[in-house]
C-alpha cells in the first residue's frame, strides 16, 4: 500500500482539500492521510483521513511553544514518514505540501522508487541568472531539494534516515538562513550520503513552480496539461494568493503572468478550487499556538528564547501556559551580572537577534538597552507587555540604587518660594559641586559611589548618561560652569565617553557635537567649540559635504574603497550611506545637523531613496493636567494611575488611566509622594522632561512628616506640606489631613 499524506494548520484546509481531490483523482488506490497540526478539521474527512500530529510522536507541545506555525507543520514531517514507513503493509509513503495539485498518476515517482530508496525533486535544473527573485544564492539558502515532495520506499534504510532527520528537526527546524537552517529542508541536503540510492527526479512535469518554472513551456492540450512537451504531474501553487490570480506567488518577481496564457488558466482553475473549497472561511481561522491563555501572542523572540531553553532540557510539554508566559518576563539568569539591572529572557533574546549597539556588560549599555527595548518593544519583535516588564526591572534596580546621604547636602535649603527653587539650583554652590547635580548625588547610592569627590565626573554623567535618559536637564548648571564647558569642551567628550563606553575617539567628538548632545539637549553655546570645525565646508568637495562627513569617510579604508568621491555618482552614494545608517553608526542624528546641510536638496533626495528604520518620534509636552502625582514602585504607581496622572520615579515614566503616558507641559499641582529627601532629585527629573508647575506639595505619612527638619532640603521644593502631623517649626505650612491619597 502506498500512502500519500500531507500535514496542515486548519487555515490551509482549502488547499489540502483540493489537493487531496486531486488526489483521489489521479490515485485512487493510495491511502489519503491529512496530519492535522493545530485542531480538528472535519470538512476533510470525507476526502482522507484526519489524523492529529500528536499520534506521530513528536514533542508537540513543547514544539508550538519554540516553533510557529510554518515550522511546526514542517517539524512534524519527519515523525510522520517514520510512523508510516515502519508499520506493516505499508510499500512507500510519499509527502506532498498541501499547495499542490496533482494532474497525472504518480507514475515517474514510482518509476524512481523503483530504482532507489528515497526520491526527491531539486530546486533548479538550470542556473537561476539575472537579479530577480528567486536567485541561486536564494535557492542555495533554501535547500537543494524542494521538500514539498518526498517520497521513500519502506526500507530499514530510509527509517533510519527520517529518525535522525525527526532528531534534527526537533530543536532545528527554524528559519534561520544566516545559520545554514531552512525549516526541515536544509537537512535533506545530506540524505544523498544516508541512504543506498536516490532517485533525484529531474522530469519538468514533477512540482514544478515559482522556482523552475521560467524558460519553461507550459501548455494545456487534448491530454491534459503539459511542461516542455512531458506530462505535468504535479504543480506546487508556493505561495499563491487565490486573491491576486495575476500573480504567481509572492516569493518571486522573475515569472509574469499574462493574460490569456496557460499559466494565467492554470492559477485561474487552482483559484476557483481553492474558492469552492472554503478557502475564504478556512484562512480567516487563526493558528491555534499563535497565543497565550492570556490572549497575548507569542513573538518570533519569545519562541526563540524558550528554543534555547529547551535545547538546554526546560520542559514545555505543557505548553503555552500561563507559566510560560511568566517565564519570558522575568529575569534572564543567563545575562544577569552583579550590579546592574536584570534583563528579561524576551529582552535576552532581541539582544541576541537584532544589533542595537549596546553592551550589556556595563551600566551605560544596559540601562540604555532598557529604554530602547521599553520604547521600541514592538518593533523589536516582542509585544508592550514585554515593554513594560523591562521597564519594572529597571524601575526596581534603580529604587534599589535610590539611597539617601543627607550629608551631602552642605548648604541649607531654599526657604523661599517654592517657585523660586530651580534659580537657587542655577546658583554657584559653595563647595563647587552644581546642585541640580548634588539632587541626584544625594538620592543615588550608585553615583556616589562612582563620583563623591569627583564633581568634574559627576558633571559629565549628569550631562551625559542622566540627561539622554531624561532625569537632568544641563540648563540647570550654574551659568559659571556653561562658560567653562563652552571654552573648555574636555567634560563634554568625557560625557560622550560615559554615554557609549565602547565608542572610539571619532565617535566621541562627534556623539559630542552632534549625537548625546541633541540627545541630553545640551544648549547650543557649549557645543560651539566642538561642532564649528566639524560643519566647515569639506575641501575640494561641493555642497552638502562637510568635514564632518570627511572625518567619518578618512577614517575607514572599505568607505574609502566603496565611494572614492571622485565623481557626483560616488558622493551621492558616500551620502545615501551616511542617511541610511552611516551617521547613526557614529552617534551622529541626523536632525543635529545644521539646516543648510539637511535640506540640502542631495541630502533630501537621498534620504528618499534609502530605506531607513525611522526613530520614534520624541514625545513634545503639549497638554496642561490639573494634578501629577509623584509616587515611588511601579505596583503602588499603577494603582495610583487608575484615575490621574502619575510619574513613577523609579521607571523615569509616566502612567495614566489608559497605561504608558506622555510628560505634561504644564500641572497645576504636583504631588510629591516619594520620600522628601529624593523630592530634589525627582523635581530635577520633572524638569528634565519639560514638566512645569505651578504648586507642589509634600504628601507624606505621619511617621515620614515627623522626621522633617529645618535642614530637610526636599522642603525646598513644595509649597505645602500635607500630613497628619509634623514638627512644629518647619519652614513650610503643614496642612493636616488623614490620609496621603486625600
Amino acid at each position: 500500500m502506498d500512502v500519500i499524506f500531507t500535514i496542515v494548520s486548519r487555515n490551509y484546509a482549502a488547499q489540502a482539500a483540493t489537493l487531496m481531490e486531486s488526489v483521489a483523482a489521479q490515485e485512487p488506490k493510495a491511502r489519503r492521510v491529512v496530519v492535522a497540526t493545530d485542531g480538528p478539521i472535519p470538512q476533510l474527512e470525507r476526502l482522507a483521513e484526519v489524523i492529529d500530529a500528536r499520534e506521530f510522536g513528536p514533542p508537540y507541545n513543547a514544539m508550538s511553544v519554540y516553533y510557529d506555525a510554518l515550522e511546526l507543520n514542517t517539524a512534524v514531517k519527519p515523525y510522520v514518514f517514520k510512523t508510516f514507513l515502519s508499520q506493516a503493509g505499508v510499500g512507500s509513503a510519499t509527502y506532498l505540501d498541501p499547495d499542490i495539485v496533482v494532474f497525472r498518476p504518480l507514475d515517474a515517482v514510482r518509476a524512481g522508487l523503483a530504482q532507489a530508496q528515497l526520491a526527491l525533486t531539486p530546486h533548479l535544473t538550470k542556473p537561476l541568472l539575472g537579479s530577480a527573485m528567486p536567485n541561486d544564492h536564494a535557492i542555495l539558502q533554501s535547500g537543494s531539494f524542494n521538500l514539498g515532495f518526498c517520497s521513500a520506499r519502506a526500507e530499514t534504510k530510509t527509517v533510519d534516515l527520517m529518525s535522525w532527520w525527526a532528531d534534527r528537526c526537533e530543536f532545528d527546524c527554524r528559519v534561520d538562513l544566516k545559520n545554514g537552517l531552512f525549516t526541515d529542508q536544509r537537512w535533506m541536503d545530506l540524505s544523498p550520503g544516508f541512504v543506498d540510492s536516490l532517485a533525484v527526479l529531474r522530469d519538468p512535469g514533477l512540482n514544478l513552480a515559482y522556482w523552475n518554472l521560467e524558460g519553461r513551456d507550459l501548455a494545456k492540450g487534448p491530454d491534459g496539461w503539459t511542461v516542455d512537451g512531458h506530462p505535468l504531474s504535479f504543480f506546487h501553487f508556493s505561495g499563491f494568493d487565490p486573491a491576486r490570480p495575476d500573480v504567481l506567488s509572492k516569493h518571486q518577481d522573475r515569472v509574469r503572468v499574462n493574460p490569456g496564457t496557460p499559466l494565467s488558466e492554470l492559477l485561474a482553475g487552482y483559484a476557483a478550487a481553492m474558492l469552492k473549497n472554503g478557502h475564504e472561511t478556512s484562512r480567516a481561522v487563526p493558528y491555534a499556538h499563535l497565543r497565550f491563555p492570556s490572549g497575548r501572542p507569542i513573538t518570533a523572540s519569545m519562541r526563540r528564547r524558550a528554543l534555547r531553553a529547551a535545547r538546554d532540557g526546560k520542559d514545555f510539554s505543557a505548553g503555552l501556559t500561563p507559566a510560560v508566559e511568566a517565564w519570558l518576563d522575568a529575569p534572564d539568569p543567563e545575562a544577569a551580572l552583579p550590579g546592574l539591572p536584570d534583563i528579561t529572557r524576551t529582552m535576552s533574546q532581541v539582544w541576541r537577534d537584532i544589533p542595537t549597539g549596546y553592551q550589556l556588560d556595563h551600566e551605560v549599555g544596559r540601562v540604555g538597552f532598557h529604554q530602547f527595548f521599553a520604547e521600541h518593544a514592538t518593533t523589536l519583535g516582542a509585544d508592550a507587555l514585554a515593554g513594560s516588564a523591562a521597564e519594572a526591572l529597571l524601575a526596581a534596580w534603580r529604587s534599589g540604587t535610590r539611597e539617601p546621604e543627607l550629608s551631602i547636602w552642605t548648604e541649607p535649603p531654599w526657604r523661599g518660594p517654592a517657585s523660586g527653587v530651580f534659580d537657587w539650583l542655577r546658583e554657584p554652590a559653595a563647595d563647587g559641586v552644581p546642585r541640580a547635580a548634588k539632587a541626584l548625588l544625594a538620592a543615588r547610592a550608585d553615583l556616589r559611589a562612582k563620583f563623591e569627590g569627583d564633581p568634574k565626573g559627576l558633571i559629565a554623567w549628569c550631562l551625559g548618561a542622566e540627561a539622554a535618559a531624561g532625569r537632568f536637564a544641563p540648563d540647570l548648571l550654574p551659568a559659571s560652569v556653561l562658560e567653562d564647558l563652552a571654552h573648555d569642551p574636555a567634560p563634554l567628550l568625557a560625557a560622550a565617553r560615559l554615554a557609549d563606553p565602547g565608542a572610539n575617539d571619532l565617535k566621541r567628538r562627534l556623539s559630542a557635537g552632534f549625537g548625546v548632545a541633541a540627545r541630553a539637549g545640551w544648549p547650543e553655546a557649549i557645543t560651539e567649540a566642538l561642532r564649528a570645525p566639524l560643519l566647515e565646508a569639506a575641501p575640494a568637495q561641493p555642497a552638502p559635504f562637510i568635514r564632518l562627513f570627511l572625518e567619518i569617510w578618512a577614517s575607514r579604508v572599505d568607505l574609502q574603497r566603496l565611494f572614492p568621491l571622485r565623481t557626483g555618482g560616488e558622493r551621492f552614494k558616500f551620502l545615501r550611506w551616511l542617511v541610511g545608517g552611516g551617521l547613526a553608526e557614529y552617534g551622529v542624528e541626523f536632525d543635529a545637523l545644521p539646516a543648510h546641510v539637511r535640506l540640502h536638496p542631495q541630502m533630501q533626495l537621498a534620504r528618499l531613496t534609502v530605506r531607513q528604520r525611522q526613530p520614534a518620534a520624541r514625545a513634545t509636552p503639549e497638554r496642561r493636567v490639573a494634578e501629577l502625582w509623584v509616587v515611588e514602585g511601579a505596583e503602588l504607581a499603577k494603582e495610583a494611575a487608575a484615575d490621574r496622572l502619575v510619574y513613577e520615579t523609579g521607571g523615569g515614566c509616566f502612567l495614566g488611566p489608559g497605561g504608558p503616558a506622555g510628560a505634561p507641559a504644564q500641572a497645576d499641582l504636583v504631588r510629591f509622594l516619594s520620600h522628601p529627601d529624593f523630592v530634589p532629585a525627582d523635581a530635577v527629573a520633572l524638569y528634565a522632561r519639560g514638566v512645569r508647575w505651578s504648586r507642589a506639595v509634600g504628601v507624606w505619612d505621619a511617621e515620614t512628616a515627623q522626621a522633617l527638619g529645618a535642614d530637610t532640603v526636599g522642603l525646598g521644593f513644595v509649597d505645602e506640606v500635607w500630613a497628619p502631623a509634623a514638627p512644629a517649626g518647619l519652614f513650610r505650612p503643614l496642612k493636616t489631613q488623614g490620609s496621603v491619597a486625600a
